[in-house]
């Protein structure tokens, strides 16, 4: 069969949906969509997981009657929320890497890993010498297959699946080549949730889920919130990154919903030292039709950030 000319990513987010088409022909993301969910952002307090999913599978047909997808695979993702992401080591010497992985990682779980579908990838191989470093990230069987059931209604399927931490990762490594040796804090804020992945020498480090509604505390609450935030992300991966146990350490960039608000975003860049948004389209060229104007490209960018990453990890997979 014909190797697929593009690859989809799509973003699956508490309160929307993303979908970003990658065109390998030309290198340039060629679609975008993004679907609002009727659902609460917070499904702890009180809607119900059948409702989210029904949400998502409804939103997906949505976007698949207007969106002409590039063949009918897609790298997807779910909030970290919804998965656990560990960093794990295991002795150089360990004769079974794997199996020394997987009893750390139920331990860190707090029950049987059997329930989890996980991975693990080693970070820096081949330059650790008495121990290996690694990222676990598990995701409950349940919602990858409630994941998979409502990509199937939409006609698609999803050999590739992550959690949405790795794909930003994966947007700031392709856009930020030049910075990849820093320590970075990317922030992908949304209405009542907020996470902080901190990243170093292209690499997941640790994050932190901070639950905040913006509306209700305004601006600078809530710069004030992600500088704490920022500092304990860097006191625990102090041992890694070699800097001193401060927020104003490493720069931030700035991702998800919340920054399509142009008051909060300014308002943010202005408070917080070495911040900017992150842009999905720095070095990733853009060629949809509507956004050549970097006003458009703007109101939309932080929003397409993780779809952006997924595009581009399915491209690599493919």
């Amino acid at each position: 069969m014909a190797k697929s000319i593009g690859t989809n990513g799509i973003d699956i987010q508490r309160n929307y949906l993303c979908v970003v088409q990658y065109s390998s022909r030309d290198a340039s993301v060629r679609q975008v969509a993004i679907q609002p969910l009727p659902v609460s952002a917070d499904l702890s307090a009180g809607s119900s997981t059948a409702a989210y999913w029904d949400a998502v599978t409804a939103g997906l047909r949505v976007i698949r009657r207007n969106m002409r997808f590039a063949g009918s695979d897609a790298a997807c993702s779910l909030p970290c929320d919804m998965a656990v992401a560990r960093a794990l080591e295991a002795e150089s010497d360990e004769p079974d890497q794997t199996e020394a992985l997987r009893w750390e990682l139920e331990a860190s779980l707090g029950g049987p890993v059997s329930g989890y579908a996980y991975d693990f990838y080693e970070v820096d191989p081949g330059h650790l010498v008495d121990r290996r470093r690694y990222i676990a990230a598990a995701v409950r069987t349940e919602a990858i297959s409630k994941l998979n059931k409502a990509v199937k209604a939409a006609k698609l399927r999803a050999p590739l699946i992550d959690i949405d931490l790795f794909a930003l990762t994966h947007t700031f490594q392709a856009n930020y080549r030049e910075r990849l040796g820093e320590a970075s804090i990317l922030v992908h804020g949304e209405l009542h949730r907020t996470k902080l992945i901190l990243v170093y020498n292209s690499s997941y480090v640790d994050h932190r889920v901070a639950d905040f509604n913006v509306e209700g505390r305004g601006a600078a609450e809530y710069a004030a919130m992600l500088r704490y935030e920022a500092s304990l992300l860097m006191a625990s991966g102090a041992s890694v990154t070699s800097i001193a146990n401060d927020g104003d350490g490493a720069a931030m960039y700035l991702a998800g919903a919340l920054f399509t608000d142009r008051a909060i975003l300014t308002a943010l860049l202005g408070a917080l030292p070495r911040c900017e948004m992150l842009d999905p389209f720095r070095k990733v060229v853009c060629a949809v039709p509507g956004m050549e104007s970097e006003e458009v490209r703007t109101t939309h960018s932080p929003q397409l950030a993780v779809a952006v990453g997924l595009a581009l990890r399915g491209e690599e997979s493919a």
